[in-house]
């Protein structure tokens, strides 16, 4: 009797301890809606990527930062898929709306084909604090002759306050990706000459 009441107890308090956990949140990064503002000449190929992100974002919990030098990995806020290849795809998708250009194509490409000119990135920071400042800073090139030939190399930064919790940092981290979109469209027309 009293092993089955221990037994019961156990059962119990394990049950208790599952339902106290919180729901797993999944995110991931969206394209921006921008009207286009911008043209490139209708032959163009344009890649984006290869991206690189941080090392320390590899993983599939939502890093933030806590501090200077604290790095918090989420337990329940989860990304949906990788989140390389989500930057990578979102950043082709938003800049091909604002370049109103159908030939912009994310990196990994086919081996039978290779884009003309490809935007290469190099992600230093792409992350902060939840409920604070969070940070996209990062070194793009462009590259002309199937990547043959260096155009240009610009270091650029973007900071938002993000608000709200994980729903929050998220929304300032796709807010970031999307002002720096608006910024390499508004760039890449002045760099790719016309045919």
């Amino acid at each position: 009797m009293l092993l089955r009441t221990a037994l019961l107890s156990v059962l119990a308090l394990g049950m208790v301890g599952c339902a106290a956990q919180p729901r797993t949140q999944f995110y991931d990064l969206t394209a921006a809606s921008e009207p286009a503002t911008q043209r490139l000449p209708p032959s163009v190929s344009l890649g984006i990527g290869p991206v690189t992100l941080p090392e320390l974002l590899d993983q599939p919990g939502v890093v933030s930062r806590k501090g200077g030098t604290v790095v918090n990995v989420a337990t329940y806020h989860i990304w949906a898929g990788e989140l390389e290849p989500a930057f990578t795809r979102v950043l082709a998708e938003n800049v091909a709306r604002r370049l109103d250009h159908d030939s912009v194509w994310p990196s990994p490409w086919d081996n039978r084909f290779r884009p003309e000119y490809q935007v290469r990135i190099f992600v230093d920071r792409f992350s902060g604090e939840v409920n604070g400042e969070v940070a996209l800073n990062l070194t793009w090139t462009l590259l002309a002759d199937y990547g043959q030939e260096l155009i240009r190399t610009e270091r650029y930064r973007g900071t938002v306050i993000a608000e709200g919790g994980y729903d929050g940092y998220v929304n300032a981290l796709n807010q970031l990706l999307a002002e720096f979109s608006e910024h390499l469209a508004d760039e890449l027309p002045g760099q790719i000459p016309e045919k």
